[in-house]
C-alpha cells in the first residue's frame, strides 16, 4: 500500500514538471511547430484564467471568426434607431408638415409629397402622423387615380390606430372612380362598401355622393340607383348634388344613358330641385356620348315623361307606340299612333320621393353593336317651312307641348339628339328660366352638338358675346379641330386670326389681369397640324412654334405624318422623320403604326403593279432611308408600354420649366410682432 502511494506521487510530480516546462521554458522544436500561449484573464478576486470564461467552443478559430461576422439586420437597425435620436428642434408641427405637403401637391409632385410622410416624418423626425396628413395624401392619390397607393395609405393609417373619418372614405371612393381600370375600381369600391357595412359605419351625404359617383363611373349603374333608394329610406334629402352624381353615372352607359338622364331630370323637377350649371353641362355631355336605347326603351321613356309632366292641353290623347314593321315608319310617312297606359313599373316610379329606376332592364333589350340604333325625334303634322315655331318638344322643359306629336322617326346623329332637349336656342332659354348663367364649358360642350357648318358656329360665338362669356383657348382649339375634321382648312386657319385679334383686344382692355389673357398653347398647334397638307405648311407651323418657344412633341409630329401618309408625299414623310431624329424626340407606338401602314400600302401598290415608275423610285429611296432610320432608334424602348402609375412612383425630372419651382421650408420659430405700449393709469373722475 505504501509502495503504491509513492509511485502515484512520483507520477504527479513528473506531470507538473512537464507542464511547467511546456509553458515557461523554450523547448527546441522544429520551425514548422509554433506554440501559441493562451491569454490570461484576471478577475476581481485575483483569480487567473488561462482562457476567457465567457467564450465557449473556441477550438476552431475559423468557425469563431465566422460567427463574429454574422450580425442580425434587425439588431443593427435597432441600434441605429437608438443611437440616432432626432433633435426636438428639428421636428415640425402638424400644420407645418401639411403646408409642406400642399406645396408639393400644388406643383403636381405627388412622390415628393408622399415622401414627406413616409421618409421625413416617420423615419427622420419620428413624428406620429394624424388623420389630417393621411387624408390630404389619400385625396391627392384619388385625384390622379392612384388607387393602389390610396388604399395602402388607408391600411397604414389603420395599423397606426388612427380611426378613418368620413373624409377618408370619400377620398377612397373618389380613388375608385378615377381608377384607370373600371374592373379594379369596381372591386375596390365594392370591398370598401362591405367594410363600412360590416363595421357599422353610417355614410353621410358626402359619402353617398362619392359612392354613387364611384359605382356609376365603374359601370355599375344599378348599384348607383340602389344607393339613391337607400338614401330615401334613411330619410336623407335628395339634393341637386346627388342628382348630378347620378347624371355622372348615366354617362357611363353609352347605350341607354340619355334615357336614364332624362328620367333623372324629370325626377329632379318632381322633387322641385333647382338645377345648377353642372346639371346642364352634364346633360350636354350625356347627349354627346349616350343614346336613347331601343324602341321599347323609347316607349317607356315617353310613357314615364307623360305621367310625370303636366300637359299644355289636358284633352290631348295619348299615343300608343306599336312595334310593327318598319314600313309604317318610312320617311315622309306620318301616321297617327296612340300611346297606351304605362306599365306598373313606370307607375310605381311616379312617387314624389322614390327615385327607383331599373337600368338593367334596358341593357338587355338592345345590343349597340349588333342591332339598329334608335333614338327619338318628334314629327309634326304641319309643314315645317310655313311655321317658325319649334316642332320638336323640349324634353327638359317643365311643361311639354305634345299636341303636335304624331310618331317616331329614327335618329342617328348628335345634332338630332340635341334637338330633343331643345337645341341651342331652347337650351339656353331653359338655363335662363332657371336663372343659371352659362359658362365657357357650356359652350365648349355645345360646340360638337351643332350642325357642321360655319353659320351655326358663328351663331354660337354671338351667343357667347350676348351672354358675356369670354372664350378660352380650349374653346378655340375645339373649334379648329371641328373645322379640320370636316376638311374646312381655310376656316380653321381663320380661327387663329380670331385668337390673335381677341388677345390684342383683351390686352388693351385688361392689361394687368391674368384671368383674361389668351395665348396659344401646344394644343393649338396640335389641332392646326391637322390642316397642314403640304411640307411647306408643316415647315411654317414648326417655325412658328420655334418662335413662340414651344417645343414640338411626338403627338404633333404624328399628326403631320398622318397628313403626309394620306397623300403619299415621300418628301413630307422624310422631313418629319428627320425632325424626330434631329430633335431626339421619344417615339410612341402610334407614330410607328403610321409608318408601318404606309409601308404596307406602298408595297401592295407595287405588288399589284398600280404604281408609276416615279412612285417606285421614290418608294425605293424611302425604304432605304426607313431601314437605316429604324436601326438608329431603340424599338424595345418605344414599344414598351408605360404603367399609368409609373409617373407617381418617381420624382419629377428637373427640367428647364421647373427651375422656378421653389419649395419653402416652414419656419421653426415664429416671431410675434409686438409693439411696446407704455402703461398709463386710468384716472377716474
Amino acid at each position: 500500500m505504501a509502495f503504491r502511494c509513492i509511485n502515484l506521487l512520483r507520477i504527479i510530480r513528473n506531470t507538473n514538471i512537464l507542464r511547467h516546462n511546456l509553458i515557461t521554458t523554450s523547448v527546441a522544436l522544429p520551425e514548422e511547430v509554433k506554440i501559441i500561449k493562451p491569454k490570461k484573464y484576471r478577475t476581481e478576486d485575483n483569480l487567473v484564467y488561462i482562457e476567457d470564461p465567457d467564450n465557449f467552443g473556441t477550438l476552431s478559430k475559423t468557425a469563431h471568426t465566422q460567427i463574429e461576422d454574422l450580425e442580425d439586420e434587425d439588431d443593427v437597425k435597432e441600434e441605429q434607431f437608438l443611437q440616432k435620436v432626432p433633435l426636438a428642434s428639428k421636428k415640425l408641427t402638424t400644420k407645418q408638415y401639411a403646408d409642406l405637403i400642399k406645396q408639393y401637391l400644388k406643383h403636381k409632385r405627388l412622390k415628393e409629397a408622399i415622401d414627406v410622410l413616409e421618409v421625413r416624418m416617420l423615419k427622420d423626425d419620428r413624428v406620429k402622423p394624424v388623420n389630417y396628413i393621411y387624408n390630404i395624401l389619400i385625396g391627392a392619390c384619388a385625384d390622379v387615380g392612384y388607387t393602389k397607393k390610396a388604399f395602402k395609405l388607408y391600411n397604414d393609417m389603420k395599423r397606426r390606430s388612427l380611426k378613418p373619418s368620413g373624409d377618408t372614405y370619400t377620398c377612397l371612393f373618389n380613388a375608385c372612380a378615377n381608377s384607370p381600370w373600371q374592373v379594379d375600381g369596381l372591386k375596390n369600391a365594392t370591398h370598401l362598401r362591405e367594410i363600412m357595412i360590416e363595421k357599422g359605419i353610417e355614410p353621410n351625404l358626402t359619402n353617398y355622393n362619392a359612392m354613387i359617383k364611384a359605382f356609376g363611373w365603374c359601370g355599375d349603374l344599378s348599384t348607383a340607383f340602389k344607393l339613391v333608394d337607400e338614401m330615401v329610406q334613411k330619410k336623407i334629402k335628395i339634393r341637386i348634388h346627388t342628382l348630378n352624381h347620378l347624371l355622372h353615372a348615366c354617362i357611363s352607359d353609352k347605350t341607354n344613358g340619355l334615357r336614364h338622364a332624362l328620367i333623372v331630370w324629370r325626377k329632379m323637377l318632381k322633387l322641385r330641385e333647382k338645377p345648377n350649371i353642372y346639371t346642364f353641362n352634364l346633360m350636354l355631355k350625356c347627349v354627346k356620348d349616350c343614346n336613347l336605347g331601343s324602341k321599347d326603351d323609347i316607349v317607356e321613356l315617353i310613357n314615364t315623361i307623360q305621367m310625370l309632366v303636366p300637359q299644355v292641353n289636358s284633352n290631348v290623347k295619348q299615343l300608343e307606340l306599336v312595334n310593327k314593321s318598319d314600313n309604317m315608319l318610312k320617311k315622309g310617312q306620318e301616321k297617327q299612333l296612340l300611346l297606351g297606359a304605362a306599365d306598373s313599373e313606370t307607375a310605381a316610379s311616379n312617387d314624389n320621393t322614390n327615385i327607383t329606376h331599373n337600368p338593367d332592364k334596358s341593357q338587355d333589350v338592345v345590343d349597340i353593336d349588333n342591332k339598329e340604333k334608335v333614338t327619338l325625334e318628334f314629327v309634326n303634322k304641319l309643314d315645317r317651312v310655313k311655321t317658325n315655331e319649334r316642332v320638336v318638344p323640349n324634353l327638359l322643359s317643365k311643361v311639354l307641348n305634345m299636341e303636335r306629336v304624331t310618331g317616331l322617326q329614327e335618329v342617328h346623329t348628335v345634332q338630332d339628339k340635341f334637338a330633343v332637349i331643345g337645341g341651342q336656342d331652347d337650351f339656353l332659354a331653359e338655363m335662363q328660366a332657371f336663372s343659371v348663367k352659362p359658362n365657357v364649358k357650356t359652350f365648349t360642350q355645345m360646340l360638337p352638338l351643332l350642325e357642321n357648318n360655319t353659320e351655326s358656329e358663328n351663331k354660337l360665338l354671338e351667343a357667347m358675346k350676348s351672354s358675356e362669356v369670354n372664350a378660352d383657348i380650349d374653346f378655340y382649339n375645339m373649334l379648329i379641330k371641328k373645322r379640320c375634321l370636316r376638311m374646312d382648312y381655310d376656316a380653321a386657319i381663320d380661327v387663329k386670326k380670331i385668337i390673335e385679334n381677341e388677345a390684342e383686344y383683351r390686352k388693351k382692355r385688361f392689361p394687368h389681369s391674368k384671368k383674361f389673357k389668351l395665348n396659344v398653347n401646344i394644343m393649338t398647334y396640335g389641332v392646326l397640324a391637322m390642316a397642314c397638307n403640304t411640307k411647306e405648311s408643316a415647315e411654317k407651323l414648326l417655325k412658328d412654334m420655334n418662335e413662340k418657344k414651344i417645343k414640338v412633341n411626338i403627338e404633333i409630329l404624328g399628326t403631320l405624318l398622318r397628313q403626309g401618309t394620306a397623300k403619299s408625299q415621300f418628301g413630307y414623310i422624310t422631313f418629319i422623320m428627320n425632325v424626330v431624329r434631329s430633335e431626339n424626340i421619344q417615339l410612341n407606338d402610334v407614330f410607328l403604326k403610321h409608318l408601318e401602314a404606309f409601308n404596307d400600302k406602298c408595297h401592295q401598290i407595287i405588288k399589284k403593279k398600280q404604281g408609276s415608275e416615279v412612285f417606285i423610285k421614290a418608294y425605293e429611296k424611302f425604304l432605304k432611308y426607313y431601314t437605316s432610320w429604324l436601326k438608329e432608334i431603340n424599338l424595345e424602348e418605344v414599344l414598351k408600354t408605360e404603367h399609368p402609375w409609373q409617373q407617381f412612383r418617381q420624382n419629377y425630372p428637373e427640367t428647364l420649366q421647373r427651375d422656378g419651382v421653389v419649395i419653402k421650408e416652414p419656419k421653426k420659430f415664429y416671431k410675434r410682432n409686438r409693439k411696446y405700449v407704455p402703461y398709463v393709469p386710468k384716472i377716474v373722475n
